[in-house]
């Protein structure tokens, strides 16, 4: 009969048990020295080895013949463990055994000396689903234990465990596995089952397993039975993951406001019979990669992913504010929280996305809305200054563009020449982004501009102030630092201007104030 394969590969001894060294040295120093606890608390979550080496522990304190600290596996008590006929190794399930009439049972054969190994070992699994007079029965039990018994209590959920049990147990924590020892293991695995496994497709289930390897085994079991080559498709396809490309697809439909982009994006993946509760995970995943990349600057020691998927991600997050970011997680957090609570689960990632997107465009509404209001106010007081004879301050109405008095009239013309052959630069939203992270006020000043290539030449388009500031050493030098770190290279710098833009600007205010009023759909009394 074919054995699963995490129960094949479930490690028989401390030296097998991946990714938690300071769990299994420290039990096999007190295991040789004989400086063993009578209690002992395993906590950490789910799959990452707990009862495995709850197991491992009671073989060895009762084997023959031990391997410095580790079980021989081959003599009777250890063969006998295994197979579960010595019946003074047992395990128990807090889950359905948590009245105080099961932990008295147990209190009652604690009477008896063991007959057919060293020490009678209970390994009580998710403890902390005891109740509470169970947990004051079991409480008189560890202060005064016998000298042939150890207790072993398992948990993934530590902080619901009285703190009269915790003092009076040794404390282990098992940490989760990183993805990089799960594709490891994999690898080992799949070697010896005679299939193939993509270091891709090996690092997905690592990350999918979220530090637990009998996950990770078991996905990988799942994978087996579809195809012996086991691509990150095949994960995919096991796990009802959505394919990247989509979720790539749903962020620039959710960063261009498209919402009925967006509602058929879901539709297509639920037509798929994908989880919507897992899409929701995935788009968290994915915007928590994008806030990670614009918050630190080694994001590849915090984020797992391949090369290739680092460098998407990277381009993604160079054109999402961080602000923008943060309000998107905290929203598909919500929406992921209430599915657990039984509501309809695409209707909630729905309704998601769908505020994500409104919110974004209500915040266009309000800063177009706070433009116009702002014209306004200067069109009023433009025409209340006309209408009293009272001359007004240029400054005040629409702040004109000087002409920058270090230029002689023949560089002024070299610049009109390249801005008229300039291209739109691509990358100028990375730099933004590098920008913000190293001088907070310039990126302030710089928001919203634009920027154009020609030759080794860079002109930036931006607001007569942000051109001013630009002249400034320290601000050339932020910007070329920002060059540096996304391009590996730098630019000289320069205004746009080009010939068009400098007739534009020889308009007096009054006349380009009118035309903006216009513009924004206000009358005009011209007389």
């Amino acid at each position: 009969m074919y054995r699963v394969l995490y129960r094949k590969y479930r490690p028989s001894s401390f030296a097998d048990v991946w990714g938690q060294p300071q769990v299994t040295e420290l039990l096999k120093r007190q295991i040789m020295s004989d400086r063993l606890a009578h209690a002992y608390l395993f906590t950490g979550s789910r799959g990452i080895g707990k009862t495995t080496c709850a197991k491992i522990l009671a073989k060895a304190v009762n084997c023959l013949h031990p391997k410095d600290g580790d079980p021989c596996n081959e003599c009777e008590v250890c063969r006998g463990i295994d197979e579960e006929t010595i019946h003074e190794v047992v395990e128990m399930d807090a889950a359905s055994n948590n009245g105080v009439g099961d932990v008295r049972d147990l209190q009652e054969r604690l009477m008896f000396p063991p007959t057919q190994s060293k020490y009678r070992v209970y390994i009580i699994d998710e403890v902390h689903m005891l109740s509470s007079s169970a947990f004051n029965a079991l409480l008189k039990t560890l202060e005064e234990p016998p000298d042939n018994v150890i207790f072993i209590l398992a948990t993934t959920e530590v902080h619901q465990i009285p703190a009269t049990i915790l003092s009076r147990c040794q404390r282990m924590d098992f940490r989760r596995i990183s993805a990089e020892d799960i594709s490891g293991r994999l690898q080992e695995i799949i070697s010896t089952e005679g299939g193939e496994l993509d270091d891709s497709a090996a690092l997905l289930i690592g990350r999918i397993a979220d530090g637990g390897m009998r996950d990770a085994i078991s996905l990988l079991d799942q994978c087996l039975a579809r195809d012996s080559y086991v691509t990150e498709d095949t994960v995919r396809d096991a796990a009802g993951l959505a394919d990247p490309e989509y979720i790539l697809k749903i962020s620039d439909a959710i960063r261009g406001r498209d919402a009925a982009g967006v509602l058929a994006l879901v539709d297509e993946l639920h037509r798929m019979s994908k989880d919507m509760q897992r899409l929701c995970s995935e788009l968290i995943g994915h915007y928590r990669s994008l806030m990670v990349i614009n918050s630190v600057k080694h994001p590849e020691q915090i984020i797992v992913a391949t090369t290739e998927q680092l460098n998407r991600l990277r381009e993604d997050a160079a054109r999402y504010p961080i602000q923008a970011v943060m309000s998107i997680l905290d929203t598909l957090q919500q929406a992921l929280e209430h599915m657990g609570k039984g509501v309809d689960r695409r209707t909630e990632l729905e309704l998601a996305l769908l505020r994500i997107c409104r919110r974004g465009a209500e915040e266009e509404n309000d800063a177009s809305a706070a433009r116009l209001e702002a014209a306004e106010k200067r069109l009023a007081a433009l025409e209340r200054a006309v209408s009293e004879g009272i001359p007004s301050a240029p400054s005040r109405v629409l702040p004109q563009p000087k002409k920058d008095p270090g230029l002689s009239p023949a560089q002024q013309e070299r610049i009109r020449e390249l801005s008229d052959k300039a291209q739109p630069f691509d990358e100028w939203g990375s730099i933004m982004a590098d920008l913000e992270k190293r001088n907070n006020m310039l990126f302030s000043m710089l928001n919203g501009s634009r920027a154009y290539v020609v030759d080794n030449t860079l002109l930036i388009d931006a607001t007569p102030v942000a051109r001013e500031l630009l002249r400034k050493d320290l601000a050339r030098s932020s910007i070329k630092a920002a060059m540096q770190t996304v391009l590996g290279r730098e630019y000289s710098l320069g205004p746009y201007q080009p010939s068009g833009r400098v007739k534009e600007e020889q308009r007096s205010p009054a006349q380009g104030l009118l035309d903006a009023a216009r513009q924004g759909g206000i009358p005009v009394n011209e007389d």
